[in-house]
C-alpha cells in the first residue's frame, strides 16, 4: 500500500531528524486512518530526540508541552506535533502522568497508548511498525486495548468514552476483554471533567454508528455516568443518523420528548451561550415543523441559514423524510423577502398612519404580522398594498 501523499511533507521532517542522528516515525491516528483506508487528518511524529534537540534542528518550533516531550514543528506551513519516545506512570488526576520517562525505542513508546489500532507507527519509507497487532484489529473491525484494558482505563478513564467514540466513527465492535473492562471501570468516569466528557460524547453522536455507540453506552453502564443524558431515555430511541453538534443533540432529545428540560441539561453539560442560542432556534423551527407537518416558508425564513443543515440532520435522525436540506433551500429560494429590512413598509410608516396612538407593543406586533403575511405569500411586498391591509384587516386599535 502506497503511503498517503499527505505523508510526504512529514517524511521531510522525519528525514531531518534522522540526519541529526535520531529516529522518527508517524504515529497514532494518522497511521490508523491510513491502514483503515480513511482520510488522514493531523499527522503526529514520534522521535527519539528530546525537545531541546528538535528545537535546534528546526527554525520554527513552538514549545507547547516540553515537560511531556512535545513541541510543534512548522514545516511548509503545516504543523506537526513531535513528541519524544516516552513511558508514563502514575495518574493521580486520572489524566496526566505523574512521571514521564524518555526512552529510545518506538515499541516501548507505543506500549503506553490506548488501543492497538492507535499503537502503530510508520517510518519514512512507509514501513509499518505494529507490535500489538493493530492491523489485525482494524481488519477484524475491533477496538482492543493495549495490554491490560483495566490499566489503560485507570490511567485515563476518558479512554472509555474514546472507545465509544471510535465505535461510532469506525462502526467497530469493542473486543471482549476491553468491553468487560468498560463495565468494570465505568464509575471512574466520575473523575473526569465535564468538558472532556462532552467533547467525546459529541464526537460519538457525530459518527455514522451512533446507534451502536448509544447501545454500547447503555450495555456497559457508561450511560449511567453521563449526568442528565442518562435520564433522557436515549437508549430507547437512539438517533437514526449522526448529530454533529450539541444543539443538534439537544434538539433531538427535546423533539423526542417535549417535556425534556433543555436549559438545565445545557447548564449541566457546560455548553456555551452560542450553543444555547442555536438550540433555541432549532426548537422554534421544530415547533413550526411539528405544527404544520412540513418545511414552510416561515420556517425557512426564521431559521438562520447556517442552521439549515443542523435542522435537516435532526429531522432525519428523528425519522422524518421532510427535514432535508433540499426542501429548506427550495423554500428559501422562493421567499419574497430574505429579511425584515427588505419590507417595503417600515415601522415609521405604521406610526405615521396612526399619529394619535401611543407608541407601544402594537407596533412590533403589527410589523411581525405584516412580515409573516408577506413571507407566506398572503400579502404582496408593496407599500400601498401593505398600507391597505393594515387599515382593512389589522388596524392597531384591534390589537
Amino acid at each position: 500500500m502506497k503511503p498517503d501523499p499527505l505523508f510526504e511533507q512529514a517524511f521531510e521532517v522525519m528525514r531531518k531528524i534522522e540526519e541529526a542522528g535520531g529516529e522518527a516515525y508517524i504515529a497514532g491516528g494518522a497511521v490508523r486512518d491510513y491502514v483503515s483506508g480513511r482520510a488522514v487528518g493531523d499527522i503526529d511524529i514520534a522521535s527519539s530526540l528530546p525537545p531541546s534537540r528538535i528545537q535546534e534542528i528546526f527554525e520554527k518550533v513552538i514549545p507547547v508541552g516540553i515537560e511531556h516531550g512535545t513541541v510543534i514543528v512548522r514545516h511548509r506551513s503545516v504543523s506537526y506535533e513531535v513528541t519524544t519516545f516516552r513511558t508514563e506512570s502514575g495518574y493521580e488526576d486520572y489524566r496526566h502522568p505523574d512521571e514521564v520517562t524518555f526512552v529510545s525505542d518506538i515499541r516501548t513508546d507505543l506500549a503506553r497508548r490506548d488501543f492497538t489500532m492507535n499503537a502503530m507507527a510508520m517510518d519514512r519509507h512507509g514501513k509499518i511498525i505494529d507490535p500489538f497487532n493493530g492491523k489485525e484489529a482494524i481488519q477484524l473491525q475491533q477496538i482492543e486495548a493495549v495490554g491490560d484494558p483495566c490499566d489503560r482505563f485507570q490511567e485515563d478513564p476518558l479512554r472509555m468514552m474514546r472507545a465509544v467514540r471510535f465505535s461510532s466513527q469506525l462502526c467497530f465492535e469493542v473486543a471482549g476483554k476491553t468491553k468487560e473492562a468498560l463495565v468494570q471501570q465505568a464509575p471512574l468516569l466520575a473523575n473526569i471533567s465535564m468538558e472532556r466528557i462532552a467533547d467525546e460524547t459529541r464526537k460519538a453522536f457525530a459518527g455514522n454508528g451512533v446507534r451502536k455507540a448509544v447501545e454500547l453506552l447503555d450495555k456497559t453502564g457508561l450511560l449511567q455516568q453521563l449526568p442528565s443524558l442518562n435520564e433522557t431515555g436515549i437508549q430507547r430511541t437512539p438517533p437514526l443518523g449522526p448529530l454533529k453538534t450539541w444543539p443538534e443533540i439537544v434538539s433531538f432529545l427535546w423533539l423526542k420528548d417535549p417535556s425534556f428540560s433543555v436549559s438545565p441539561f445545557l447548564k449541566t453539560w457546560k455548553r456555551s451561550n452560542q450553543e444555547k442560542r442555536e438550540t433555541d432556534q432549532l426548537k422554534e423551527a421544530f415547533t413550526l415543523f411539528t405544527a404544520s407537518g412540513d418545511v414552510t416558508r416561515w420556517l425557512a425564513y426564521t431559521l438562520s441559514e447556517p442552521l439549515y443543515r443542523s435542522f435537516a440532520r435532526v429531522a432525519e435522525a428523528a425519522g422524518s423524510a421532510l427535514g432535508t436540506m433540499e426542501r429548506l433551500v427550495n423554500q428559501k429560494n422562493q421567499l419574497p423577502i430574505k429579511d425584515r429590512k427588505d419590507l417595503s413598509f417600515e415601522s415609521v410608516d405604521l406610526i405615521a398612519m396612526f399619529p394619535d396612538k401611543k407608541k407601544g407593543p402594537w407596533i412590533s406586533k403589527t410589523m411581525k404580522a405584516i412580515e409573516r403575511h408577506v413571507v407566506e405569500g398572503m400579502l404582496e411586498n408593496d407599500y400601498e398594498k401593505i398600507k391597505e391591509w393594515v387599515i382593512t384587516w389589522n388596524p392597531p386599535g384591534n390589537n
